[in-house]
């Protein structure tokens, strides 16, 4: 977990920037593994204790820029709340997905990164969930399961789009997949 910042000191956050810049070139050049905190801080030109007064491991930073991803993301909550449709939830975060830049499709696509973007966006489900949830007729565990379909089936069809080279247009990869997700939720959605 990072280490709460200091708003109040001008140079703990240049001091954190400079870090996550640091981490997003290397991320860029490099999977997961191979980022080291004694590389990142030569780079980043700070001391390594400096680091750990920031971050707790080179995972955390991970999990921090992640967070930083999750609070760019926005959804219409008016109009899902109106009428939710599957599909206008996907296209939205697939066409905000489509605008990222290097370092954060990297972040979410590369294997060696999965456990940490799954770990976001099983996070923005849940936070999604407790705003609005089209399944709270059903058991908190068909919940989960319907959850789980919808996060990793979403980012399995995004990260297949990447590693295609984005060969489909993107309006072609939202309705595709947002078909698919609301064909395979729709008895569950009826239910109400």
């Amino acid at each position: 977990m990072p280490i709460p910042e200091r708003k109040t000191d001008l140079r703990v956050i240049k001091t954190r920037e400079a870090i996550k810049q640091t981490c997003k070139e290397m991320i860029c050049e490099m999977d997961a593994g191979q980022i080291q905190i004694k590389e990142l801080t030569e780079r980043a030109r700070i001391h390594r204790k400096t680091f750990y007064l920031h971050y707790t491991c080179i995972e955390a930073l991970f999990e921090d820029l992640l967070f930083d991803i999750s609070k760019g993301l926005t959804l219409d909550w008016t109009e899902i709340e109106n009428n939710y449709s599957i599909c206008a939830v996907n296209r939205s975060y697939y066409e905000q997905f489509a605008a990222f830049e290097k370092w954060k499709e990297k972040l979410i696509c590369h294997p060696s990164y999965t456990e940490f973007s799954n770990k976001l966006f099983t996070s923005i489900m849940i936070k999604n969930k407790a705003r609005y949830n089209p399944f709270s007729h059903l058991s908190e565990d068909i919940q989960e399961m319907i959850m789980c379909f919808m996060m990793t089936s979403s980012l399995v069809f995004y990260r297949q789009w990447v590693a295609s080279g984005k060969r489909m247009p993107l309006d072609v990869l939202c309705d595709t997949s947002g078909q698919l997700l609301e064909s395979g939720m729709a008895s569950f959605l009826s239910e109400r």
